[in-house]
């Protein structure tokens, strides 16, 4: 049972009603080693950590490997981008690739869109065989990473993919799940019209219930103690009212969970009744 609860604690920390998959704890990335310097006593130096990056910022800067389809792409001061990122193993990703394309035949010649693929599995020429077998799903710029998981993804705080950042004039507007862009979204954008210290503030609201919803919820799940989590679930409905409605769904699925573990649990007491004596 200790799976699907997890994945129920991922989902509610990322997009709301959205799913994404979270990075591997060891992903098996092709990207370039980085071997440190040994220090005096011969101990390799930790890489430091990268700038925070948040809503309204100046963009990093945009390093990419072999384009898989399209490019060159580079961030210019004056344009505006859709910076996603995924993999070939995320399956929400390859949901999202739809959405994207349809965006960036909606503003083909205002917003250039890029797939930038992170925590990757496959090696490049997997990749690529795999871009060329989605087609028309992906009519959009598609690049290795070179730099994005970690100035872009780690600096945000994200854990978890698909995740998109909205770069316009060299700053980022936006962060989130792509299936959260919408035509209206990106024309503020454009028109210079979005409210980031809006944005900004609900995402801080957000993370705060995601991390409350981690630190008073998961434990009860990891011994599933499903009236705990409900317990704890109905007491955060009242630290965060503006998420009750995500709130109740999980205290419905939790109580299904909890459900389905009776079932489980009495099925070999049934079975064993029923042995002949």
């Amino acid at each position: 049972m200790l799976k699907p609860m997890l994945l129920l604690a991922l989902a509610f920390c990322s997009a709301p009603l959205l799913a994404e998959d979270a990075a591997p704890a060891t992903p098996a990335v092709t990207l370039p080693a980085v071997v440190a310097a040994p220090g005096p006593l011969g101990a390799p130096e930790a890489k430091p950590e990268p700038k925070p990056l948040k809503m309204g910022d100046a963009a990093p800067e945009l390093k990419l490997g072999r384009f898989y389809k399209g490019g060159p792409v580079t961030l210019e001061a004056d344009k505006t981008y859709i910076v996603e990122c995924w993999a070939t193993w995320c399956g929400p990703c390859v949901a999202a690739f739809p959405h994207l394309s349809e965006l960036a035949d909606e503003f083909k010649d205002k917003i250039t869109v890029v797939g930038v693929n992170v925590w990757e599995r496959q090696k490049p020429d997997a990749v690529k065989a795999f871009v060329d077998k989605q087609g028309d799903k992906m009519k959009y710029n598609v690049a290795e990473d070179g730099n994005v998981a970690t100035d872009w993804l780690k600096a945000a705080g994200k854990n978890g993919i698909p995740c998109a950042f909205v770069v316009s004039k060299g700053k980022v507007m936006w962060i989130g799940h792509p299936g959260q862009l919408n035509k209206e979204l990106l024309q503020s954008v454009l028109d210079g019209k979005l409210d980031i210290a809006a944005l900004a503030k609900a995402e801080e609201a957000q993370q705060a219930a995601g991390n409350y919803f981690m630190k008073n919820v998961v434990p009860s799940l990891r011994k599933n103690d499903f009236a705990g989590a409900i317990a704890k679930l109905e007491d955060m409905k009242k630290e965060f009212p503006g998420e009750a409605k995500t709130i109740d769904m999980h205290i419905a699925r939790m109580k299904q969970m909890q459900q389905q573990l009776k079932e489980a649990e009495a099925k070999p007491a049934e079975a064993k009744d029923a042995q002949p004596k």
